[in-house]
């Protein structure tokens, strides 16, 4: 089996062969799993509770963070689970993550608008504009997140463990880490797919492999604690690949709040032309950097090696710009 090794290139980190390493899952991966989805629910609620005493843009950030990890192991264990359960858990935590998705946008937009003032005189309104919203869309979500309850989430979770402890008992030690594989597997397969039919004039169809690959990778890093030595730079190149994909859909909510602003407020049309143009230039540049580095994303699986064969240098992060 490869290993991965990192290095360095202009449209993010590139994946190139390392030399063989061994490992593979061992045999009490589905009770450390069994326990981390205990603890992954204790941790997302902890998150919950302090976002709901400091509402801040680190203590949403991290709220939803752990609410897609507890997703991730949820989905993880789905082949212990019956699929209406997870349905339930998955649609449970959808409504949690969706409660701070407009606030979410807003705060990522204002910084990349707040940089393009000086030089374009359309984006001044518009930054007074996003931070109006942001002001309405905090005191909103604040209520909204402070009602947030997590009784039937708890109980949701609470039979989870009951089914896999109990199918556990059933299932043969090996039977069980292919179980676990294969839910990796699937979710691989349909990043895969998605990422073959991708249209860079579509850029929903980049969204939507995004989603499918953030689910494979939250797996990815749940199973890590189950080897023997997680393989950082490895999980930091699939964070480097999903934050390409986020920076597009960004800056495409972006300028879907522009024509929106554009339609409320009266401005100069060269002006609106100009920032309208300089988004959807930089929001090219975005997918070409991607569409240069897409392929890289089957080299990430199959894994069961847990280090990397050689050192490397960590990637540069995209920068949370347009």
């Amino acid at each position: 089996m490869r290993t991965i090794a990192l290095r360095l290139r202009k449209n993010g980190p590139a994946l190139t062969p390392g030399a063989r390493c061994p490992g593979e899952l061992p045999a009490k991966s589905l009770p450390l799993l069994e326990k981390s989805l205990k603890k992954q629910w204790k941790c997302y609620r902890r998150q919950l509770k302090r976002c709901q005493k400091q509402f801040t843009e680190k203590t949403i950030h991290d709220c939803r963070v752990e609410a897609r990890r507890l997703v991730s192991t949820v989905e993880l264990l789905g082949g212990f689970l019956s699929a209406a359960r997870v349905r339930k858990v998955e649609r449970a935590l959808k409504r949690h993550i969706g409660t701070f998705e407009g606030l979410r946008d807003t705060q990522v937009q204002l910084p990349l608008i707040g940089k393009l003032q000086r030089d374009f005189p359309a984006a001044r309104p518009f930054y007074a504009f996003l931070q109006k919203r942001e002001n309405r869309l905090i005191k909103s979500t604040r209520k909204a997140i402070k009602r947030a309850a997590t009784q039937r989430l708890d109980r949701l979770i609470g039979g989870c463990r009951d089914e896999v402890r109990a199918r556990r008992r059933k299932c043969p030690a090996p039977k069980a880490v292919a179980l676990l594989l294969r839910s990796v597997d699937r979710a691989f397969a349909r990043a895969g797919q998605l990422r073959a039919r991708i249209d860079p004039r579509n850029t929903d169809t980049i969204h939507r492999t995004r989603l499918a690959f953030k689910k494979f990778r939250y797996m990815v890093e749940t199973l890590v604690p189950c080897l023997p030595k997680p393989a950082d730079k490895l999980l930091d190149a699939m964070r480097h690949y999903q934050t390409m994909m986020g920076d597009i859909q960004d800056a495409e909510v972006l300028q879907l709040a522009l024509k929106k602003f554009l339609r409320k407020g009266p401005l100069a049309a060269d002006a609106a032309r100009h920032l309208d143009k300089e988004l959807l230039r930089r929001r090219q540049r975005l997918i070409d950097i991607y569409m240069g580095a897409s392929a890289q994303m089957g080299q990430f699986w199959p894994w069961k090696g847990p280090s990397c064969a050689a050192p490397a240098a960590a990637p540069n992060s995209t920068p949370r710009s347009l």
